[in-house]
């Protein structure tokens, strides 16, 4: 070999980061979806980090979109989205648990939940957790929801001589928690993110996420939902006294969140406005402009007329959920009838 010559060497390419893309709390905010898939597209188009794309739960319910549908026309986005896990929240329950699990495989990923059984059963209903590969490493996703649900959601644990059919496993939901984690430590996770629908606050069971983190050793990161909450970055103390990255979205993709894990382990979370997203994708975009097109064929008819304001919100709060309220009146009244009308 001359020195006129020299041996091409390429250099040694250096281990890519992982991005996390994740949300909470949708109910059924869609114009945030093509906005979520454009940006992860971006990413992946840069080359510079794997992707990955996950939601901590409530995306079933909470407009016209999931409730003209009992929540098909929400599971017909998030199946080209290309998730990689995604956890329940309470309003998953809402239709019921058969129409629940109707819906769910439509979306075409893993869903995990380690505090979900069916009465007098061993395993979950759900896989606890999902491992998967992002470079030479292996990311654990381990699933929980808030037993909060068996109270809010009763008509989906009961039947109708009150006969409790499933159970969110309140006493122990953090140990199978732990459970989880540990053994895909033990199937050879690299890192344990946590997709959990707790918050902050759950008045019927005490249970939450701060709580979930101190109870718990061994995971890198809880990625949030339930309380509608902005949290860039919450550190909480685990067992260990090792400080843990938690976080939430808020409500209606007002963010989507981005967790960046660094070749070297190192984990930062932040949010980023859906606003200051300038990408989107076709495909989803398409979807939800065909789904308004259909609510619209639906609610266009004018079916009644008030004199009265029928107010649910003020602001960002809702009235119907602390106050008597006119529309919640009007609701009642017609319930009254049809009921009275049966009888």
């Amino acid at each position: 070999m001359s020195e006129d010559n020299p041996v091409s060497v390429n250099p040694v390419q250096p281990e890519k980061s992982i991005v996390i893309l994740y949300k909470n709390d949708v109910h059924c905010g869609i114009d945030g979806y093509a906005k979520m898939r454009g940006l992860r597209d971006a990413i992946m188009r840069a080359d510079t980090s794997y992707v990955a794309l996950v939601s901590a739960g409530d995306f079933l319910q909470g407009n016209l979109a999931g409730a003209l549908s009992t929540g098909r026309y929400i599971v017909d986005i998030m199946k080209n989205m290309g998730y990689d896990a995604v956890t329940l929240g309470n309003h998953e329950f809402d239709y019921g648990m058969p129409r629940m699990q109707e819906l769910l495989p439509i979306i075409g990923t893993n869903v995990v939940c380690a505090n979900l059984f069916e009465m007098g059963a061993t395993t979950p209903m759900y896989q606890p957790y999902v491992i998967k590969q992002y470079g030479d490493k292996r990311i654990a996703f381990v699933g929980t929801t808030t037993p909060g649900s068996m109270t809010d959601e009763a008509y989906a644990f009961y039947d109708t001589d009150g006969t409790q059919l499933y159970d969110l496993r309140t006493n122990d939901c953090y140990s199978l928690v732990q459970q989880a984690a540990d053994k895909a430590r033990q199937e050879g996770a690299d890192y344990v993110v946590v997709l959990s629908h707790r918050g902050e606050t759950e008045p019927h069971t005490g249970v939450n996420f701060h709580k979930l983190v101190e109870s718990t050793r061994g995971i890198d990161v809880v990625l949030d939902g339930h309380t509608h909450s902005v949290i860039p970055c919450d550190l909480v103390a685990n067992l260990d006294d090792v400080l843990v990255p938690t976080t939430q979205t808020g409500t209606k993709f007002n963010n989507v969140g981005k967790l960046w894990i660094s070749p070297e382990g190192k984990f930062v979370t932040t949010l980023v406005a859906k606003e200051d997203i300038p990408y989107t994708n076709d495909v989803i975009t398409a979807t939800t402009d065909s789904i308004k097109k259909l609510m619209k064929n639906v609610t266009i008819e004018k079916m009644a007329t008030t004199d009265f304001d029928l107010p649910a919100m003020e602001g960002s709060t809702w009235l119907v959920r602390h106050q008597e309220t006119t529309i919640g009146n009007l609701i009642s009244d017609a319930f009254r009838t049809i009921f009275e009308d049966m009888t």
